[in-house]
């Protein structure tokens, strides 16, 4: 299964990509961040393509991981 990971802030770099990338089942394919700059930064360190439109990502993955505030969830979510 492809994932890719929404957010590139604390919990993004210290717990969901490590974890992401170490899982079997899933290939961890793609990364979107508020900050383009910092979605590439994530995406090059695992092997992840960094996507500056949110919706292309969501159209390349099976699913995705939410690694951002709470006031920015909700309406990707949705969309996800």
């Amino acid at each position: 299964m492809r994932i890719g990971l929404l957010g590139t802030g604390p919990w993004a770099r210290a717990a969901h990509a490590p974890a992401l990338s170490r899982h079997e089942g899933l290939d961890f394919t793609a990364v979107w961040g508020r900050r383009p700059d910092a979605a590439r930064e994530l995406a090059d360190r695992y092997g992840a393509r960094a996507y500056d439109d949110v919706d292309a990502l969501l159209d390349a993955v099976d699913a995705v991981a939410v690694a951002l505030p709470p006031a920015v969830q909700a309406e990707l979510a949705a969309r996800a």
